[in-house]
């Protein structure tokens, strides 16, 4: 029998595991996400500033889809869009209702 060693993630084991994350939510929407710069708060929600209004209409127009994912990679309840420090708007339950299947329909066209 082999022996499991319980090891305990350190401080930077969990900053690099949130950075990994970040990256793979950045991976699926890279074009509107690429400059902005976003974190998840204590209250488990997503805060994205962007820096151009054209990324603001991009992530709207996406909404739902940002929100699976943003819900599936960090767990995040609610989502709210920032452009010049003025909240554009908030979402505050994100639902998983197709996450999966669009998961699939996302990575499908991506490797296709």
């Amino acid at each position: 029998m082999i022996a499991m060693v319980a090891t305990e993630m350190t401080f930077d084991d969990r900053i690099r595991l949130s950075q990994l994350r970040n990256e793979r939510l950045r991976s699926f929407f890279a074009q509107s996400l690429l400059h902005c710069v976003f974190h998840r708060d204590r209250h488990r929600t997503l805060l994205i500033h962007c820096p151009e209004a054209w990324m603001v209409d991009s992530l709207l127009t996406d909404l739902e889809e940002l929100c699976d994912y943003a819900w599936l990679i960090l767990g995040v309840e609610a989502i709210s869009l920032y452009f010049a420090q003025e909240e554009i708007c908030r979402i505050k339950q994100c639902r998983v209702h197709h996450a999966s299947s669009s998961i699939r329909h996302h990575s499908l066209k991506k490797s296709g």
